[in-house]
């Protein structure tokens, strides 16, 4: 669903729009024209959007979301700004959670009032858990002096005292040290460490992608363990951490993971080989590039020029893998 064409297809009329919105049916696939259409609604078009939105079958608002979600990962241009704000507030939790994906880049505090108040008081732990994630990006912004430090302080204690609260839901406690670790206070350590050796997998997860969002390389000996974990997802969150880190003395576990592991953990071992640099990553890579089909495989190829040119320049900053492993829920 949502295939961006190399020439991307015209934007229909609003009228256009509404007209195949509104025939949407559940397992249909979602038209391009709907995915174009509803991109930087204008606020004057959004009452009858919603009115055509509530109209539709549970399942067809499911799919809406989620070829929204596919086509803006796809092309950054899509702005689902407007009808997102309209959708996080849908009855079905699916829904929301799908709606805070479409609102990832918006790093305000109006945003982060939203998803706190989604934090604390949805009646889902997984729409909760999806809010705390988004709020990792937040507080790093003010982390950053790019928000006010006095706004993002109550979200910060919660989220603290989310992480001490044995009765909640392990997804929601993860997420909430996902989110806190980008943030300077003193507990974080602590935290992450108690997290890591608590013996609670998911949590562990968890602390090892906090390693590496602390920026603090006092955590090397811990992230490069886990490149060799039996755990897919560790390796994951290992890799990412190696490459946020820059870790150099990681290069030849990373180098392995990148040759000999596959999916999400060789792409990030790919990824994190081009944060780091330096000759051995350089060499690394190439021989990877050297093995590539382009034409049979281009994701990995493009993957593998984009890590090569960061690393060529030192490592650092071309594009981040943060985000891309929903599938084992990290």
């Amino acid at each position: 669903m949502g295939v961006i064409e190399e020439i991307r297809p015209l934007r229909p009329g609003f009228n256009g729009t509404l007209a195949i919105f509104a025939q949407l049916t559940s397992g249909q696939r979602v038209p391009d024209a709907v995915i174009q259409g509803l991109a930087r609604l204008l606020p004057s078009q959004l009452g009858t959007v919603t009115t055509v939105w509530q109209s539709l079958e549970l399942e067809a608002r499911r799919d809406v979301v989620s070829a929204l979600v596919e086509a803006m990962e796809s092309d950054y241009e899509l702005d689902y700004t407007l009808f997102a704000e309209m959708s996080i507030t849908d009855p079905d939790p699916v829904v929301r959670q799908g709606s805070i994906e479409l609102l990832t880049e918006q790093l305000t505090v109006p945003h982060m009032m939203r998803l706190y108040g989604l934090a604390q008081n949805d009646a889902v732990d997984e729409v909760r858990a999806a809010a705390m994630k988004g709020l990792g990006a937040l507080i790093l912004e003010a982390e950053l002096g790019k928000l006010p430090e006095e706004a993002a302080a109550p979200v910060i204690e919660y989220l603290l005292g989310v992480i001490e609260q044995p009765r909640e839901d392990v997804l929601v406690r993860a997420r909430a040290l996902e989110a806190v670790s980008h943030s300077s206070h003193d507990a974080v350590p602590r935290l992450i460490r108690r997290a890591y050796e608590g013996g609670e997998p998911r949590m562990k997860t968890a602390s090892i992608y906090a390693m590496g969002a602390s920026s603090d390389d006092a955590w090397a000996t811990w992230v490069i363990r886990e490149l060799t974990s039996r755990k897919p997802e560790d390796r994951y969150e290992a890799a990412h951490a190696a490459g946020e880190l820059e870790l150099l003395e990681a290069v030849p576990k990373l180098s392995r993971l990148a040759i000999e592991d596959s999916g999400q953990v060789r792409n990030t071992a790919i990824w994190a080989l081009g944060e780091i640099g330096g000759k051995e990553a350089v060499r690394v890579l190439e021989g990877l590039l050297e093995q590539v089909d382009e034409d049979e495989d281009e994701s990995l190829f493009d993957l593998l020029e984009d890590a090569l040119d960061a690393a060529s320049l030192g490592g650092g900053g071309l594009f981040g893998m943060s985000d891309e492993y929903d599938e084992m829920e990290r």
